[in-house]
């Protein structure tokens, strides 16, 4: 077998692996639109990058006829050891960086990753759906301001380190129940457009799919880490009707 040969033959697996984990990722653990809205770009280019080229490359160097059967199985066993831990290692990363909560709270939804919340707030969730992370895609859910003063007190003082409302699962309520908050607050879908002229495409085609009039559906701001988007709502009932890419501001 000529090394051109064991090169393909290692990138067609390797690709045929990494097809798997851009399904998984796109299809479960990263929802579009919010692949973008957490950066998810940056973290698939590198894992698919080591996966794609580092091992194939490697095997089109170091293969060669002239070798032992001993020696290139014993070559080969590392690269392909090597890349395994390579992909283990990122999939790690993009496990804990998936997101896992859309938190409502007064006039905006807040995208929460796995990373932004430590076991010792999870365990205190009040609601049990809440006291792990979800496996298959963010949850929605809504928040509020403890009425308890000493909690009150925590989530103030802790916005001064990087840590908001949205990061404390013992406040989260099930977003069903108080929808209706959502849809009263709406912003009108004209000031979407605005902000977005080249998007007006979208959110029409978002709102046919709805089943509901135009003047029947508003838009939330979400903030995210890397991509602020656009959630449209029944103005109505609060109902999510779709997340767009588009700016909310």
């Amino acid at each position: 077998m000529s090394r051109w040969k064991a090169g393909l033959i290692h990138l067609t697996i390797s690709a045929s692996i990494g097809a798997m984990v851009l399904a998984l990722m796109l299809l479960v653990w990263y929802p579009q639109p919010l692949f973008a809205a957490v950066g998810g770009q940056q973290v698939l280019l590198i894992l698919l990058g080591v996966d794609l080229s580092l091992g194939p490359l490697a095997t089109l160097i170091i293969f060669t006829a002239k070798k032992s059967r001993r020696a290139l199985i014993f070559d080969l066993s590392v690269i392909g050891t090597l890349q395994v831990a390579a992909l283990i290692y990122g999939m790690s990363v993009v496990f804990h960086a998936r997101p896992v909560f859309v938190v409502f709270s007064k006039n905006s939804f807040d995208l929460v990753t796995a990373n932004m919340l430590n076991d010792e707030d999870i365990a205190k969730a009040k609601y049990p759906d809440y006291r792990h992370l979800p496996l298959t895609g963010p949850v929605y859910v809504y928040t509020e301001m403890p009425t308890n003063i000493k909690e009150q007190n925590e989530v103030v003082l802790s916005t001064f380190s990087g840590k908001d409302l949205p990061e404390y699962p013992q406040f989260y309520q099930p977003y069903a129940d108080h929808q209706t908050a959502a849809g009263a607050v709406a912003k009108p879908l004209a000031e979407l457009k605005k902000l977005n002229v080249d998007g007006t495409a979208e959110i029409d085609n978002a709102v046919r799919n709805s089943g509901l009039n135009e003047a029947d559906v508003g838009y939330l701001p979400l903030r995210a880490k890397y991509q602020d988007q656009a959630i449209l709502v029944g103005k109505s009932d609060g109902r999510v009707i779709a997340v767009l890419p588009l700016q909310p501001w």
